[in-house]
């Protein structure tokens, strides 16, 4: 589940169901559909489980906090689970994209977005090659860029946080 705006916390409508949405859709749904799957894979000796993580989870996201420690902990729970599982013969793998073009994106300037299939085909090529990526170069090149055009002194700074919102109203469509 992605976030719609980025607001204060307190801000946000409806707060309890919101928390309750994202934990759900993010969290409880990745853990729970691999602790379904995960028993046949260990009896076959091998399999593969993917995750969707976020870009925003490299750091801890002001403005989104819910949405971007969600993704941190399907980031962390799909690493932990490959290390107790890989001598098993299952790779279990998290993808850390950003902003994919699809059908749900409402970034205004989408030109530069990579296609949310051709993303998928290269997020593929990584499987079995690490068990993080942010599955295309331009999506590597964009979290490098994160780190080192937004350190984070600046990023949880009020200066930082005033540029999240300018780049956020730059950038999204308003929403309806």
């Amino acid at each position: 589940m992605a976030y719609v705006y980025q607001m204060p916390f307190l801000s946000k409508l409806n707060i309890d169901k919101y928390i309750r949405d994202i934990l759900n859709c993010n969290i409880l749904s990745t853990v729970k559909m691999t602790w379904i799957i995960l028993p046949q894979m260990v009896a076959r000796k091998k399999g593969i489980i993917i995750n969707i993580s976020s870009l925003s989870a490299m750091r801890p996201f002001p403005l989104i906090a819910v949405y971007s420690s969600t993704k941190a902990s399907v980031d962390f729970f799909s690493q932990a689970l490959d290390a107790e599982y890989s001598s098993h013969g299952i790779i279990v793998q998290s993808v850390l994209p950003s902003f994919v073009k699809s059908g749900l994106t409402t970034i205004f300037c989408d030109s530069f977005l990579t296609r949310a299939e051709a993303y998928a085909r290269s997020a593929l090529n990584t499987v079995g090659l690490t068990r993080k990526t942010t599955g295309c170069l331009s999506h590597s090149i964009q979290g490098c860029a994160l780190k080192w055009f937004l350190p984070e002194w600046l990023h949880f700074s009020p200066a930082g946080m005033a540029l999240q919102l300018f780049l956020t109203n730059l950038f999204m469509k308003k929403q309806k």
